[in-house]
């Protein structure tokens, strides 16, 4: 990248900086907004259905706690009333005329619509609604029997038929029957009209001295009896309304029908005769369990609660229900959710403003340093001057920046001593290069007249005195002219001839050769070759002089003999094959180590090497981008690491 190209980058950083801090931190904001309104929407909702059902399930309890208060109350009424002297006195007589009398004045009185003496026979001995109306027989009504038999108080819900009812009075008769109407979603209609009625009785056993002398009987009717369900309604939900309706509603069920209700149907009227659903009655009536949820009710959707009333014996005869409008909740819920709205969007503004603010507070340094990196670019090494007033953290930053500068200063001083100094020695090794090659020429053609005579005088001379002279003065030829060709490598300059190439296959073959080599005759040679090592693309005569030049070397650091190990691994995130050459010999001094690739540099014995071999290695393996390392410790062993790229 050239200076005019940064420097449009930098440009284009500063002034994306901001727009991206800003739109960064307000999607942040968003998202986390978002996040809040779900989540805070479903724990609103959560809340609300949750307290609406706990209320409903308050007001169930309510109910029935108040309809047995009111079964207590008045069982204790009229168990006063049994033990009063009047009435014992007058139904032992058999007064029938006083006994009248005063049961009308309890009817009256205590908001009866029965009340009744009776025989211990089980016949009627006055009636408070129908003094003409006696001598029947009700020993088939369940509390009186079981009065009768246990002579004990007996209290609680229970029906009575048509037929009972009429001899009570033609008024109670007429509020008894109701007309059964189908509303939607409601069970199968059995029956046009409901003839029995439900009854709230308590029957107490008169004595007199003892001696069972009557029972007195009184009930409330429950069919049609709106002031019983209302004051039911009054106590639970106050008169709270919502459009004009009733929030709140409570109904006295007959089996599965509505006997007395504030519910209203779609003309206002109260929904008596109205009919349970099949799933409410199939829990309640016919399981015995409470009801809780959310419920058509004749035309508009309740949060609706239902429970079981049994008579003496235990057996199903009615169900208590309580209903609250669902719109009620709706609306707390559309409030809350409105409020919690409105709350959401005010803080998302105010967060939007502190991040904007704090944003362009924390660019405004950040904006001089990227203009600073510029004029670094360009050479110029500015500081930022730090300004007490910035964050502690910026001011962090700054302290950074010009450290960074420092050291970038720093860094380009020593990188132009040592690109002078690399240059220098660039132009050394070129010069000792075109020196080194034109000595070899110059030599090369004496030497090999020197060689030439000199091998003829020895054939000549031998057995004379002169045949050791002359064998020193061949060798040493002979050792020149390797010298020269050593020269005329290392000073060669070319492309090398790549082709593709097992590397395993290149050691074997090379190893194959040395191992039958004298100086190999006591070391062990340990291949370790991955068999899954991809091919790479080398001058394998090149290569196989590398790996010559290193076993060699390596058989002449172990002259007692060793170990010589040659492994092999590939290494796919860098893509390169790993050679290794290790040997367990007299290894190299740390001061001689940063030199072992120098031309003409050896520690070998003099006349034993000519410090061109690894200089060779060292060139060959560059000339292919790759890499040698090495390491030794004295005494210990040597271990030379070659890397090469796989295309």
């Amino acid at each position: 990248m050239d200076l005019k190209e940064f420097l449009n980058k930098t440009s284009a950083l500063r002034s994306s900086l901001r727009f991206k801090l800003i739109s960064g931190l307000l999607t942040i904001v968003f998202l986390m907004g978002a996040l809040s309104i779900y989540i805070g929407i479903n724990s609103i909702n959560r809340n609300v259905i949750r307290e609406a059902y706990d209320n409903l399930r308050n007001s169930l309890k309510a109910i029935s706690d108040l309809y047995q208060e009111e079964i207590n109350t008045r069982a204790k009424i009229v168990e006063y009333l049994s033990r009063t002297s009047e009435i014992v006195n007058a139904t032992a007589a058999g007064n029938r005329e006083y006994l009248y009398e005063k049961l009308v004045q309890i009817k009256e009185e205590f908001d009866f619509d029965i009340v009744n003496v009776v025989k211990p026979d089980g016949t009627i001995l006055v009636r408070a609604n129908n003094f003409e109306a006696y001598g029947d027989s009700v020993i088939h009504y369940k509390f009186i029997q079981w009065v009768l038999k246990n002579k004990k108080p007996a209290a609680g819900t229970g029906i009575l038929g048509y037929e009972n009812i009429k001899n009570e009075g033609p008024d109670l008769a007429e509020r008894t029957l109701i007309n059964v109407i189908p509303t939607p979603r409601a069970r199968t209609i059995r029956r046009e009209v409901e003839e029995r009625a439900l009854v709230l009785k308590t029957v107490v056993p008169i004595f007199q001295r003892n001696r069972l002398v009557g029972v007195l009987y009184a009930a409330v009717l429950l069919n049609n009896n709106e002031r019983f369900v209302d004051r039911f309604r009054r106590f639970i939900f106050k008169e709270e309304k919502i459009k004009g309706k009733d929030v709140g509603t409570t109904t006295i069920f007959l089996e599965d029908v509505r006997i007395a209700t504030n519910v209203l149907d779609k003309d206002g009227k109260r929904a008596v005769g109205t009919i349970v659903s099949e799933e409410v009655y199939h829990q309640v009536f016919e399981q015995g369990k409470d009801w809780l949820g959310r419920a058509f009710v004749v035309n508009d959707y309740y949060l609706s609660g239902y429970t079981l009333l049994r008579d003496i014996e235990g057996q199903p005869v009615g169900m208590l229900y309580v209903g609250i409008l669902e719109s009620k909740f709706n609306q707390i819920l559309r409030q809350t959710t409105i409020l919690y709205f409105v709350l959401i969007f005010l803080m998302t503004g105010i967060a939007i403003y502190i991040s904007t603010y704090l944003v362009n507070l924390y660019t405004r340094p950040i904006n001089k340093m990227i203009k600073l990196t510029a004029e670094v670019a360009r050479g110029n090494y500015h500081l930022i001057d730090i300004s007490p007033k910035e964050s502690e953290e910026i001011r962090e930053v700054e302290e950074s920046f010009n450290a960074m500068v420092k050291a970038i200063e720093e860094r380009d001083n020593r990188l132009k001593e040592l690109a002078e100094k690399t240059i220098l020695r660039s132009e050394k090794l070129a010069s000792m290069g075109r020196l080194a090659a034109g000595i070899a020429h110059e030599i090369n053609n004496p030497l090999t007249g020197i060689l030439t005579y000199s091998s003829l005088l020895l054939e000549e001379l031998k057995g004379t005195p002169y045949e050791e002279d002359l064998k020193v003065i061949t060798e040493e030829t002979l050792r020149c002219r390797k010298i020269v060709r050593g020269l005329l490598d290392f000073a060669r300059d070319y492309k090398p001839e790549k082709v593709s190439v097992n590397l395993n296959t290149l050691i074997e073959q090379t190893l194959q050769i040395l191992e039958n080599h004298v100086s190999f005759q006591n070391i062990k040679i340990i291949r370790n070759l991955d068999q899954n090592l991809p091919e790479v693309r080398i001058d394998a005569d090149e290569f196989r002089s590398v790996i010559n030049n290193l076993a060699v070397n390596a058989a002449d650091a172990m002259p007692n003999g060793g170990q010589l190990t040659i492994s092999t691994s590939y290494d796919p995130e860098a893509r390169q094959v790993i050679i290794k050459v290790a040997d367990t010999g007299v290894g190299i001094s740390e001061e001689n180590l940063g030199r072992i690739f120098e031309p003409f540099f050896t520690t070998k014995e003099k006349g034993k090497g000519t410090g061109l071999g690894l200089a060779m290695a060292y060139g060959a393996i560059k000339r292919h981008n790759g890499t040698i390392d090495v390491k030794s410790k004295v005494g210990e062993g040597t271990e030379f690491i070659i890397r090469l790229p796989v295309d």
